[in-house]
């Protein structure tokens, strides 16, 4: 399995991002179909989804998060 962050966001969404390959991945430097999360870390900000559709929301008065 190869291992990923996950970042847990203010607006509960989580996003991941890659850490390092598992060892048969590792010889041909793609990530395998597998993940194992290595770790998980909080984010004091929305994602960068909600962060446009807040951005979007905020002309017309209306808050998503």
């Amino acid at each position: 399995m190869c291992r990923y962050y996950a970042h847990q966001h203010k607006c509960t969404h989580t996003t991941l991002s890659f850490a390092a390959f598992c060892d048969p991945a590792s010889m041909i430097q793609n990530p395998c179909a597998e993940r194992q999360i290595w770790q998980t870390l909080d984010v004091d900000e929305p994602c960068d989804d909600c962060r446009a559709a807040a951005a979007a929301a905020s002309s017309t008065g209306r808050r998503r998060w």
